[in-house]
């Protein structure tokens, strides 16, 4: 009898199996072939059906048919095919924006009941915010494809670009939704495993595997840094989450009421929990807020997927969209971690004639562990590559994918490489990367910096010159560099030469000598800017200020020996030959004197908690702190023992930080102070840096002349703060022109000693009075205030400084208007 049971209960299985019908299929934007996750795909007519996973894929299982199947999303248009009678059938959707907006709910009485969802959400978001976890370590797979975007058909019609389409007939070509093409320039795939600690917060990533392809792109290893999961992190359980530099309010943020509304739309399943789905959009169309969807669990509050969406109509320049969507998986903790993160970010023309650019990022986390914490030393490099990170088959990345590529992605990787071998391709991409660094690889050697090949003053007339230098193909522990260059109305050559030793690139540890011979000037301090090649050449054009030649043979070692702690030291021999009118009395003897030479022991700290390092070649590269300050302490002692003349102590602190001030927009400001112990001429001293020029800097005080004042001892703050739309986004007309309001502060104490003061003689040996430097009450600070608009038609800013102190100084200006161009989003 129990056989005949179990023979009737296996029939009627296999016969139910036999009548069922599985559909599957992919649910894809038509616009930019993204997955669509959480679309609804329902049989016609009935109530069978099922959402799409993050990916996009559908499968249904049923012993009966309608006619049709259909897939909706909101914000898209509804899509229905027809249905055969194949047991299994595989159906694709692709689906197109629409123009819809949801009508707005009428609640007869009370709150709108989305109102306590969200309360409740942000009161527990403690208990799901992964920064509350003590450590944690996944494993990322992340992708980015870049491609350029509106091609419009003049842009198309120029020689060069179809000299570029012709080549690309024979490859599939990809279009966006009104079918005009897309060209990808770049792919990458990265397998890395990332690593957190709380107290204090630190964070690394070991890229594992790598594989970069891409126009113009030469070094994989520095690629591969910046196309991991650490440049792709989205937390909402944050007030307020950075995205290109921008800070943007979370629809969970803890002030939601103040920037949101809400719309509960329904209860869906989602996975195994049943979770409320809701609508969010800006009170403000201008304010930097998200609109779309979020699904909370309605169990515990937790956020379990969004899907939001940077509107068009928000502050920003050249952004079309950006579009994020992620879902979050529970550790075995409580807080939550994104499973998978899915961002697109597209960029429009910057003109009519020109392309836009489409950039998407996707990062799969898996292998999720919460443990013990790694040791503060394991922390030291934000970002460690494998020595075999670049060393993987296809056989390596099919098993290791969180999902196989698609078709359009597989078209990608094979358009890319085309590109990279057309010859006018690499003219312009070359070139590009020529003017943005300076530099032309040619081999192992790179031609540059373009700056110094040519320029013009008063001094030298015209000037010409050449620079070289070695990159990583040469060598990853040597790194040599120099130029020489001659003027032909001075008839002198100037040059600078190093050779430098990596000898840690682990705690980055190197050991630099340089010799130089140029034309400096008083209070410019060269020194300081020479990884800003633009500025120095325009600091050599048109008339020079106290110009002097300046003669250097230096000595640097420096070492990481912990994340952020840097140590250098070095010696530095140099001799100050003046151009000008220049004397000073000889300390002791008080005989006149015009030239000097010094030599000096120099000793540094630089300290950054969370600065974010790369090393880009045989440098590193700077992504800058996100919350605590970066510090720097300098002392220098001038021997005369060694060969100087002079003996002095040197001390300077310095001190920068980036507040992110929520609404009220960003603030950035340094802090500088520094004291010279000892009898010095004043080009020892500490000469504030003014701005004659028509154009806004933020290196100088914008109404101070140049040379205009010098400290032995000073204390100062520059502050700026900008409003992104704070305050212009609340008046009805102006907020359509996306303008932007500004304001800066500039405050300097200084002072000098009577020794000081007395060193420099009113007259020249040949009797005729000489130029000597401005001086600073002690008990009077220098001041200007200033305010200003920035995004004027995009690119400009103009700013109104007003001089508030020292105003009867002659020739002193009470109110300045500076200009500016930039490129900001």
């Amino acid at each position: 009898m129990n056989r005949v049971l179990l023979f009737l209960l296996f029939f009627f299985q296999a016969l139910s199996s036999f009548g069922q019908f599985t559909i599957k299929g992919k649910v894809t934007d038509a616009e930019t072939g993204d997955p669509i996750p959480f679309a609804a795909v329902l049989l016609k007519g009935t109530s069978i059906g099922q959402n799409t996973d993050f990916e996009g894929n559908y499968e249904i299982k049923t012993a009966s048919l309608s006619d049709s199947i259909q897939a909706s999303y909101l914000g898209f248009l509804t899509q229905a095919k027809p249905l055969g009678q194949a047991l299994d059938q595989t159906i694709n959707f692709q689906l197109r924006p629409s123009d819809f907006e949801l009508e707005a709910f009428v609640f007869e009485a009370g709150e709108n009941p989305a109102f306590e969802i969200i309360r409740k959400t942000v009161n527990r978001k403690k208990d799901f915010d992964k920064r509350s976890l003590d450590a944690y370590e996944t494993k990322n797979y992340t992708k980015i494809e870049i491609d350029i975007d509106h091609l419009s058909e003049s842009f198309t019609n120029r020689r060069t670009v179809r000299g570029v389409t012709s080549v690309l007939d024979s490859i599939r070509q990809l279009t966006n939704d009104e079918g005009e093409k897309i060209l990808p320039v770049f792919f990458s795939e990265t397998l890395s495993k990332f690593y957190y600690r709380n107290n204090p917060i630190l964070k690394k990533e070991i890229v594992e595997k790598s594989k970069v392809t891409g126009v113009g792109i030469t070094d994989g290893s520095t690629t591969s840094q910046i196309t991991g999961s650490a440049f792709q992190e989205y937390n909402f359980y944050k007030n307020w989450l950075t995205i290109l530099e921008k800070e943007f309010v979370s629809p969970i943020a803890d002030g939601w009421k103040a920037f949101y509304d809400y719309d509960l739309l329904d209860s869906v399943l989602v996975g195994n929990d049943s979770c409320y789905h809701l609508k969010v959009y800006p009170r403000r169309a201008q304010d930097l807020a998200f609109e779309g969807f979020i699904w909370i669990n309605k169990e515990n509050y937790a956020l379990k997927q969004v899907d939001l969406t940077i509107p068009q109509s928000v502050n920003l320049n050249f952004i079309e969209r950006i579009k994020i969507q992620q879902e979050l998986t529970r550790t075995s903790a409580g807080p939550l971690i994104p499973s998978k993160t899915r961002v697109q970010v597209k960029i429009g023309q910057i003109t009519p004639k020109t392309a836009g650019l489409l950039a998407k990022f996707y990062t799969a986390s898996d292998s999720i562990q919460v443990g013990s914490a790694k040791p503060t030393a394991f922390f030291n490099n934000a970002i460690e590559l494998k020595a075999d990170f670049g060393d993987a088959d296809e056989a390596f990345w099919a098993a290791n994918r969180a999902d196989p590529l698609s078709s359009e992605e597989l078209s990608v990787l094979q358009m890319v490489d085309t590109l990279k071998k057309i010859p006018i391709i690499r003219f312009y991409s070359e070139g590009l990367k020529f003017l943005g660094t300076g530099f032309l690889p040619i081999g192992k050697i790179d031609i540059g910096p373009w700056t110094e090949f040519g320029n013009f003053n008063n001094v030298e007339g015209l000037r010409g010159g050449l620079g070289l230098r070695t990159n990583y193909k040469f060598s990853q522990k040597w790194a040599f560099q120099g130029y020489l260059a001659y003027g032909f109305v001075d008839q002198r050559f100037k040059y600078s030469a190093s050779a430098k030793h990596i000898l840690d690139r682990t705690r980055w540890t190197t050991l630099e000598l340089r010799s130089s011979r140029e034309l400096d000037q008083v209070g410019l301090e060269m020194e300081s800017l020479e990884g800003n090649s633009i500025f120095l050449a325009a600091s050599r054009f048109g008339t020079l200020r106290r110009p002097f030649m300046s003669t250097n043979q230096r000595l640097t070692f420096q070492r990481e020996f912990f994340k952020g702690f840097l140590l250098s030291a070095g010696v530095n021999v140099a001799q100050f030959d003046p151009l000008f009118d220049f004397f000073y009395l000889e300390k002791g003897s008080r005989e006149v004197r015009s030239r000097f030479e010094t030599t000096e022991v120099r000793a540094g700290l630089r300290y950054g908690r969370d600065e974010i390092i790369i090393v880009n070649d045989n440098e590193r590269a700077s992504f800058g702190s996100s919350r605590w300050p970066i510090f720097e302490i300098n002392y220098t002692k001038g021997l005369q023992w060694l060969g100087g003349d002079l003996d002095y102590h040197k001390l300077n602190f310095y001190l920068y930080q980036k507040l992110n001030m929520g609404l009220f927009g960003i603030s950035r400001y340094e802090l500088d102070a520094g004291k010279v112990f000892g009898e010095v001429p004043y080009p020892i001293l500490k000469n504030h840096l003014g701005n004659e020029t028509f154009f806004y800097t933020t290196a100088a005080f914008n109404t101070m002349n140049f040379n205009e004042f010098a400290s032995e001892q000073f204390i100062s703050l520059r502050y700026r703060h900008f409003f992104e739309g704070f305050l212009l986004n609340r008046i009805p007309l102006i907020k359509k022109l996306k303008w932007r309001a500004v304001a800066n502060a500039n405050v300097l104490f200084g002072s000098v000693s009577d020794q000081n003061i007395e060193n420099v003689p009113g007259i020249d040996p040949a009797g005729s009075p000489i130029e000597t430097f401005g001086r600073l009450d002690p008990n009077k600070p220098y001041v200007e205030l200033g305010y200003g608009i920035e995004n004027i038609f995009k690119f400009f800013r103009v700013d109104f400084i007003h001089r508030m102190t020292y105003l009867d100084v002659p020739d002193a200006n009470p109110f300045v208007v500076k200009v500016s161009a930039q490129i900001i989003l």
